[in-house]
C-alpha cells in the first residue's frame, strides 16, 4: 500500500483543500476534542470514521474522492476502495 501517514498529512495541509479542512478542523474538534489531523497521524484507521459522525456520509465520501484523485496525481495509484479501507480499518496499517 503507498498510503501513508505523511501523505495524508501533506494532503490535509494541502490549501487548495482549506474550505473543507476548515469545516472538518473544528467539527471534529468539537466532537473528540481532537484535530483531524491527529486521527490522519495517529490513527487514520479511524479517519472514515470520525469524518462520518463530524460532517456526514456525504462528504466523508468526498473526503476520500478527493483524496484518491490527489494521491494519483502524487504517484499512489491507490483505488478507492484501498484508501477507504486505509481509512476505515486498522489491519490495514499492520505489516
Amino acid at each position: 500500500m503507498c498510503i501513508t501517514r505523511e501523505l495524508l498529512a501533506k494532503f490535509y495541509g494541502d490549501s487548495a483543500f482549506f474550505a473543507m479542512r476548515t469545516l472538518i478542523h473544528y467539527r471534529v474538534l468539537a466532537t473528540f476534542g481532537k484535530p483531524f489531523d491527529y486521527f490522519l497521524v495517529e490513527e487514520p484507521w479511524r479517519a472514515y470514521e470520525v469524518l462520518e459522525k463530524t460532517v456526514g456520509r456525504h462528504n466523508a465520501e468526498l473526503f476520500l474522492r478527493l483524496l484518491t484523485d490527489w494521491l494519483r496525481k502524487n504517484g499512489c495509484n491507490a483505488t478507492p476502495e484501498e484508501v477507504n479501507r486505509a481509512l476505515s480499518d486498522r489491519s490495514a496499517w499492520r505489516r
